[in-house]
């Protein structure tokens, strides 16, 4: 199954609601979290019969802003758990009758209230231990990399999301298309990007279901790009085969980069003033993560722009 997740600032905008039925009508998704919706629940249900889908569950906008919604097809079934303005919690049960939890969040928007959103997710990760999916727009990048742009970002504001989602264990899936989700729609020297849509898995979801990347799409209609993701079963269709990376060595040409020295600090903070590790297994844990890193920003510095244009010239 396909599930899509988009903060579309305003479902009720013609010119947003033209974007997601093309976006709707090429990749079919079963089950579509929205942000954002700027509506009340009633005006939402009536949306999600334009969209063609079955059921729904709104919760209502905050003044003129806010509104969240997760809508799907018939053919899954899906009980509503808990819910609150910033994220409904749900269980999804497919055809094959497996059952797994899904979470669509949107992340306090304000910097005062965001770690409301990290309690929020610990809390969320402590209530089961079924297969969990946990996605949306958490108004927070997980690394310095995931920014082009404008000031430098506050390190403790990315640390504070990356423990939480390591205190949650839970795991961001990766991605497919291009780097950034939102841009902040200004010119020139302006212009700021960033990843603050994902999916995250918790550490039981690959005993059960494939390990897939998320898809960034490339749409009009909203500051933020939609994401999406095929959920597949293990065993079911064609055989799973574990994903493998060839031997990553690094490049002398990254180094001349100031995004490849930040991504490198980044790591080092994250596992390098752990009190009590063994020196030589703290190196080896930052080497590895950090060549990780620089292995997709290597591949999206310098191949995700020419993405990102052949992508706008299909829509336009």
């Amino acid at each position: 199954m396909n599930l899509l997740t988009w903060n579309v600032r305003g479902l009720g905008n013609p010119r947003t609601r033209l974007a997601i039925r093309k976006i709707l009508q090429k990749y079919k998704p079963q089950l579509f979290f929205v942000c954002e919706t700027k509506l009340e629940s009633a005006q939402v249900r009536e949306e999600c019969g334009k969209l063609n889908f079955d059921k729904c569950f709104a919760v209502s906008r905050n003044g003129k802003s806010g509104g969240i919604t997760m809508m799907w097809s018939s053919d899954i079934n899906v009980n509503i758990l808990s819910y609150s303005r910033h994220y409904i919690d749900a269980e999804v049960q497919c055809g094959s009758g497996k059952k797994w939890r899904c979470t669509g969040v949107y992340g306090h928007p304000e910097t005062r209230q965001k770690k409301h959103t990290w309690t929020l997710l610990r809390r969320l990760a402590g209530l089961s231990s079924k297969p969990w999916l946990c996605f949306g727009d958490f108004n927070e990048i997980l690394s310095l990399n995931e920014k082009s742009g404008g000031n430098e970002k506050n390190i403790r504001m990315v640390s504070d999301f990356r423990e939480a989602v390591r205190d949650s264990k839970l795991t961001d899936l990766g991605y497919k298309g291009y780097q950034f989700t939102w841009s902040n729609g200004r010119f020139g020297p302006h212009f700021v990007e960033e990843r603050l849509d994902r999916f995250l898995c918790y550490e039981e979801w690959g005993n059960h279901f494939q390990e897939t990347e998320g898809t960034n799409l490339v749409s009009v209609g909203s500051d933020h790009y939609p994401i999406m993701m095929e959920v597949k079963e293990k065993g079911s269709g064609l055989q799973y085969v574990r994903k493998t990376f060839l031997r990553v060595h690094f490049e002398d040409m990254w180094s001349s980069y100031e995004a490849c020295k930040a991504i490198i600090k980044t790591e080092w903070e994250k596992y390098g003033t752990t009190a009590g590790e063994n020196p030589i297994n703290q190196f080896k844990a930052v080497a590895k993560s950090s060549l990780a890193q620089l292995k997709w920003w290597s591949k999206d510095e310098f191949e995700g722009r020419d993405k990102k244009l052949n992508m706008l010239t299909q829509e336009l």
